[in-house]
């Protein structure tokens, strides 16, 4: 595969010029449509995000994962997580992580992590499970002292439009992250990814096309075999 702009988390299944975007699949409301309807080319990630996670079918949603977790286009899993604001408790969220990341070791996949005021408990969570696929805590913009944590535990990270404010924490800190340790998202925004790589190029003071090829390099990495 030639090196492209990797779109590592949408929710919008618009194709980009010149960009593999990674479509994001909720389990539910969206279903695996996507995935019936979708090409073998296609690049998928699925889970139950904490949002909608619910106490009557949490068995039923963890079996549908379970069911289409090994398909060739999913490489990753998720987004899931957890969310101190929206959801259902924070002990039913976390019963449903701790199967997802299960699930993600199982298929041998990375986890793309959705997490709101409850980065100490997804540490903990790493920590006594011990997964061996990478984590990926998205759409990253939150203070240092949680990226240091985040980093030091093993953690990657995804940046989205958050870097186009050049007040917000995650235009300050990407050139704290390793270069190894990074990807660029547009998550539920409608715009184009190759504008964020434009704005992080320029943070970093890198051409683009290195840019391109750092996130392309770290993608393959994570999706090889899978």
């Amino acid at each position: 595969m030639r090196a492209a702009l990797i779109d590592l988390h949408s929710h919008s299944d618009k194709r980009q010029r010149g960009a593999k975007v990674v479509y994001n699949v909720i389990i539910p409301p969206e279903g695996c449509m996507a995935l019936e309807k979708g090409s073998f080319e296609d690049w998928i990630s699925v889970g139950i995000h904490p949002w909608f996670i619910n106490d009557t079918n949490t068995k039923a949603q963890l079996a549908k994962l379970k069911e289409v977790a090994g398909s060739a286009n999913v490489k990753l899993i998720g987004e899931c997580g957890l969310d101190r604001l929206r959801g259902p408790s924070l002990e039913l969220q976390q019963l449903v992580l701790e199967e997802q990341i299960n699930i993600a070791e199982n298929a041998r996949k990375p986890l793309l992590i959705h997490c709101v005021r409850c980065f100490n408990e997804l540490i903990l969570i790493k920590r006594r499970l011990n997964p061996s696929v990478p984590l990926i805590v998205h759409g990253f913009n939150n203070n240092e002292d949680i990226l240091k944590q985040l980093l030091l535990h093993g953690f990657y990270l995804s940046f989205g439009a958050a870097l186009l404010n050049n007040r917000s924490n995650a235009f300050k800190l990407l050139n704290t992250v390793p270069d190894d340790r990074f990807f660029l998202e547009t998550d539920d925004k409608d715009i184009p990814v190759k504008k964020i790589y434009k704005v992080a190029a320029e943070i970093k003071n890198i051409p683009v096309y290195t840019l391109k090829d750092i996130i392309f390099a770290n993608c393959m990495s994570l999706v090889e075999g899978v």
